[in-house]
C-alpha cells in the first residue's frame, strides 16, 4: 500500500486529446479492407490515429494473426509510455536492438506483460486471452480481475477475470457463449477492440459539480451544470426544508452561476422524501428560478410515485436523482423506474471504514466497489437491457477527505486542506492500490494521537473517471466543487 510512481496511465486520457477531433467515416485506405467488412470503420479509424500501419503501405494484413512483439508496440502508442532501459528485461529470446525492445520494455516496467518464464515469445501470435488480459493491466485494473463475476464464456480457464473485465467494459466479445481464448488474436479483431476503447475513452462525459459559494475554480472547471447546496430535507411536517443557505445568497450564486452560461439547481439531500415536501420543493425551485432539482436520497428504499409526481410539479424543469450503489438498497429498489421518471440518475458508492490493528482502513469509494456499481447497473448480460441507461447516468466522485484521529472519525476535508497537510514537515503520502485510493499519515504529537486521511488524489480521481466511461456512463458528478484543486481538475 505505500506510494508508487506510475507512469503512462494518466496519458491514457491525454491521449484521447492527442489523437485529436473524431474521424469522419470514409473508405478504408487499405486495398485488402473492403468497405463492407465488418471491421473497416475501426481499422480505418486505428489508421487515422496512428494506432495501427498496415503490413505494406496499402495492405493492412486482413486476418493475419498479430504478433506479442507488435502487439505491445501498439499498447505503446496507445497508451503514450514513457521510453524504458531494455537492459533491464529478462527475457532470453530478445534480440539486442529489435525493433520492439524499447516498447517491450515500457510495456514490462507498466506490469503490461510479465516474467513468469524467461521468454517472451515475440514471434509467436498472441491469443485472444493474452490481449484482454495485456489491456486490463495496461488500463491499470488488474486489481479487479480477482473480483469478477464468474466469467461469460465457458471455454474461458486461464485469465478468467481479465477476460470478464475487458467483457464487462464492452471491449470483447464471443460467439454463442464461447470467446475462444487460445486463438490467435487478428489484426481486425485487434483494431476492432482498440476502436472500441478509443470511442470510449474520448467521449467527454458532461460534469455537473456541487457548491455551496463562489469560491474556488468551479466556474473554469468545464462544468456544464453547478448545484446549490442549499439545504436538507427535514422529514417534519411543518417544515419539511431546512435552509443551510439564506435565500440572498443562495440567489446571488445562483445568478453567478448562470452568468457563466451553465444551467444552475437547487441541491436538496435527505434520508427520504415525503408527500408534503412535494410542493415545497418544487416551489423553491421555480420561486427562485432554478432550471431544476438536484436531489439526493440516501435511504434504501424509495417510493417511484412520488418522485413521479414531484417530475409533475416541476412541470418542464429538470429532476435530476442521486441514489445510493445497489450494495446499500434492496432488491425491489426501483431503479428502472427512476431512470424513466428522471432526466438523470447519479449513482452514489459509499466509503468504508474499519480498523486493521489499530489503524483506520478507510477508502473514499473503493474501486472494487465502483466497479462492482457500474456492473450491477450498466452491464447488459446475454444481450439483455441493462438496469439503467448509462447514457442518462452519472458517477459520484468525491473530493473531499475522510480525516482519523487515532481510532475515530473526526470528520471531512477538503482537497486544498489535504494539499496543505501534504505540503506539511513530517506528513508522509501513500496510494493503497488495490482500493484505487490516496491517503497520508500526520505523526502523533505529545497533544494529538496520530492523523490519517484517506482521500482521492488526481490518479485515484482518472482512474475512476476512466472506468466510468468504459461503461459508457455519460456524466461525473464532483460533490465540492469549491474545493477543486488544479490537479483534481486535470484529472476530470
Amino acid at each position: 500500500m505505500k506510494k508508487q510512481p506510475q507512469r503512462g496511465i494518466c496519458a491514457l486520457l491525454a491521449a484521447c486529446i492527442v489523437f485529436g477531433a473524431a474521424p469522419r467515416a470514409r473508405a478504408t485506405r487499405f486495398a485488402d479492407v473492403p468497405d463492407s467488412h465488418w471491421a473497416a470503420a475501426d481499422i480505418e479509424l486505428c489508421a487515422q490515429q496512428g494506432i495501427m500501419n498496415g503490413v505494406t503501405p496499402t495492405a493492412f494484413g486482413l486476418g493475419q494473426p498479430l504478433s506479442r512483439a507488435a502487439c505491445v508496440v501498439i499498447l505503446n502508442r496507445v497508451f503514450h509510455w514513457n521510453a524504458e532501459d531494455a537492459s533491464a528485461l529478462p527475457y532470453q529470446d530478445i534480440a539486442p536492438g529489435a525493433w520492439y525492445v524499447s516498447a517491450l520494455a515500457s510495456a514490462y516496467r507498466q506490469g503490461v506483460v510479465t516474467d513468469q518464464t524467461r521468454l517472451f515469445r515475440p514471434e509467436e501470435p498472441v491469443t485472444r486471452a493474452e490481449l484482454a488480459a495485456m489491456l486490463i493491466r495496461a488500463l491499470g485494473y488488474s486489481v479487479l480481475s480477482g473480483i469478477t463475476e464468474p466469467v461469460a464464456f465457458a471455454d474461458v480457464k486461464a485469465n478468467a477475470g481479465y477476460v470478464s473485465l475487458a467483457h464487462d467494459m464492452g471491449l470483447i466479445n464471443g460467439s454463442g457463449g464461447l470467446f475462444f481464448p487460445d486463438n490467435a488474436a487478428t489484426r481486425e479483431q485487434t483494431a476492432a477492440i482498440l476502436a472500441r476503447l478509443y470511442r470510449k475513452l474520448y467521449a467527454a462525459p458532461r460534469k455537473t459539480g456541487i457548491v455551496t459559494s463562489t469560491d474556488g475554480p468551479w466556474a473554469s472547471a468545464g462544468l456544464q451544470t453547478v448545484a446549490v447546496a442549499a439545504g436538507r430535507l427535514t422529514g417534519s411536517q411543518d417544515a419539511p426544508i431546512s435552509y443551510t443557505v439564506s435565500p440572498d445568497a443562495s440567489a446571488s450564486l445562483r445568478a453567478s452561476i448562470t452568468a457563466t452560461g451553465k444551467q444552475a439547481l437547487l441541491y436538496l439531500s435527505g434520508d427520504s422524501l415525503r408527500w408534503n415536501a412535494l410542493n415545497p420543493v418544487a416551489n423553491a425551485v421555480a420561486e427562485c428560478g432554478y432550471a431544476g432539482l438536484l436531489l439526493e436520497l440516501t435511504s434504501s428504499y424509495v417510493d417511484a410515485s412520488q418522485l413521479q409526481s414531484l417530475k409533475g410539479l416541476l412541470q418542464n424543469r429538470f429532476l435530476h436523482l442521486i441514489v445510493p450503489s445497489p450494495s446499500e438498497t434492496d432488491d425491489n429498489y426501483p431503479y428502472a423506474a427512476l431512470g424513466r421518471i428522471a432526466d438523470s440518475i447519479t449513482v452514489r458508492v459509499l466509503g468504508q471504514s474499519r480498523l486493521v490493528n489499530g489503524f483506520p482502513s478507510a477508502p473514499v469509494e473503493p474501486l472494487e466497489e465502483v466497479y462492482k456499481t457500474l456492473r450491477a447497473l450498466f452491464h447488459s448480460d446475454s444481450g439483455g437491457a441493462s438496469t439503467l441507461n448509462p447514457a442518462k447516468s452519472a458517477l459520484l466522485v468525491s473530493t473531499s477527505g475522510s480525516v482519523w484521529t487515532g481510532a475515530t472519525n473526526t470528520g471531512l476535508i477538503g482537497a486544498r486542506d489535504v494539499e496543505a497537510l501534504l505540503n506539511e514537515e513530517g506528513v508522509s503520502g501513500y496510494y493503497s492500490e488495490r482500493y484505487a485510493c490516496a491517503y497520508l499519515r500526520r505523526p502523533a504529537s505529545d497533544e494529538e494521537a496520530e492523523e490519517v486521511v484517506w482521500y482521492l488524489d488526481s490518479r485515484a480521481v482518472a482512474s475512476r473517471v476512466r472506468l466510468a466511461k468504459l461503461f459508457g456512463v455519460g456524466g461525473l458528478l464532483i460533490t465540492d466543487a469549491n474545493g477543486l484543486t488544479e490537479n483534481l481538475l486535470q484529472a476530470f
